[in-house]
């Protein structure tokens, strides 16, 4: 699990530092960063990911534009630098803890990256510290090494990252494997009404434009968690008595639902945009194990719900994260809903505002007298949001 980031110099992200729990739920106003801070991890993402060229920095960059566009604004500082900490992510050691720090020094005009920094250092239970990347002094050059110090193989081109290569056996492609399956979600009901091609997909898209094909896999390769969709959408919506989906001749794939008092099923293009919502994060709560991910960041899940959906989608997640224990996923949620932030734990907000153009990130917990205030019930959560508590002067 991610424990802390520290951003410099990342779009509005001038400094920014956070701790980070199972749950975080980034509340603010429109433009205080709120996405920026999920931008990070998509830029790891894509480095990680690369393109079908290679060159996975270069690609995480243009396709956020150009550096120039994912360079703080509001200065002249040319370097870009992201750190984190983190516990328990990495290889068959046992209880570690670990820091992964990068940092790209870019030419606004020109384009072009270099990595000034990079280095993986982990700290065993009990033992010594040592670096799984480590950059070689007085050059640009990084090398891959194994626990014992031994060097694997480097990496001499400056326009790369060290995470960029995976190599059989290094227990840093744990860390790797951690950005390369993070998960990023903004639901877009008209997307998501459109009948698939049948296929087994491994994920349910950004946009859940791949619904329907998505709980094709799950209706017949996992029928008992298809069940316990199907039950937990019934308890939840009392009109809708089953969920499934219909292939056809085509060789595509719709998803459809039953409800009480109809004769027919209502197919994917005619559900109300709040139930197909309701639907996929859904989906996605209770998915098995194998088609989870280490961190999950859904921007506005409330869009299209109304809020006894919202509030009963909370007490799932509540439920499964039980369940899973310390094996759950991490999440970010950016939200925009009073409703949703006064249904959490104060320990789960974090206020996102801004200071002369500059994001500012602070946990709830860590401002004097709220928590206690929100504990006494004197004020919700989402009520404070509108009284002006929340800013961070």
């Amino acid at each position: 699990m991610i424990a802390r980031i520290h951003v410099k110099n990342f779009r509005s992200l001038r400094d920014v530092e956070l701790k980070l729990r199972r749950r975080n739920v980034l509340v603010g106003a429109n433009m205080a960063g709120k996405s920026n801070l999920i931008s990070v991890f998509r830029f790891l993402n894509q480095i990680v990911r690369g393109s079908p060229g290679g060159h996975g920095l270069l690609s995480a960059v243009t396709s956020q534009g150009s550096f120039a566009d994912i360079a703080w604004r509001g200065g002249e500082s040319n370097l870009i630098s992201i750190s984190l900490d983190g516990i328990d992510a990495l290889g068959s050691m046992g209880t570690i803890a670990w820091t992964y720090k990068l940092d790209i020094m870019g030419d606004r005009v020109r384009g072009n990256v270099t990595v000034q920094d990079e280095f993986l250092r982990v700290i065993p239970s009990g033992g010594d510290a040592f670096n799984l990347i480590r950059k070689e002094p007085g050059t640009g050059n990084r090398v891959l090494l194994t626990p014992a110090q031994d060097v694997i193989t480097g990496v001499h081109d400056a326009s790369r990252s060290a995470l960029e290569f995976e190599l059989p056996d290094w227990e840093g492609n744990r860390l790797r494997n951690m950005f390369a399956t993070v998960h990023f979600y903004k639901l877009l009901p008209l997307l998501m009404k459109q009948t698939n091609q049948v296929t087994a997909p491994t994920a349910l898209d950004e946009t859940g434009a791949n619904l329907s094909a998505w709980l094709m896999m799950l209706q017949t390769r996992y029928p008992e968690d298809f069940r316990r969709i199907n039950s937990a959408l019934s308890d939840t919506l009392p009109d809708v008595s089953g969920l499934f989906t219909w292939p056809t001749q085509q060789a595509t794939v719709f998803a459809a639902s039953s409800e009480r008092f109809l004769k027919t099923a209502v197919p994917v293009w005619q559900m109300s945009d709040g139930e197909l919502c309701f639907v996929a994060l859904l989906s996605l709560i209770l998915s098995p194990k194998e088609y989870g991910a280490p961190l999950f960041c859904v921007e506005e899940p409330e869009n299209h719900l109304n809020p006894k959906l919202m509030q009963s989608l909370i007490g799932i997640v509540d439920q499964r994260q039980k369940e899973l224990g310390e094996q759950a996923a991490q999440v970010i949620v950016t939200t925009h809903s009073p409703h949703l932030v006064d249904k959490v734990a104060v320990e789960d907000v974090v206020i996102v505002d801004k200071h002369e153009g500059a994001t500012r990130c602070t946990r709830v917990e860590d401002r004097p007298r709220l928590p206690d205030l929100v504990r006494r019930e004197e004020l919700g959560l989402g009520e404070l949001i509108y009284t002006g508590l929340l800013r961070g002067e």
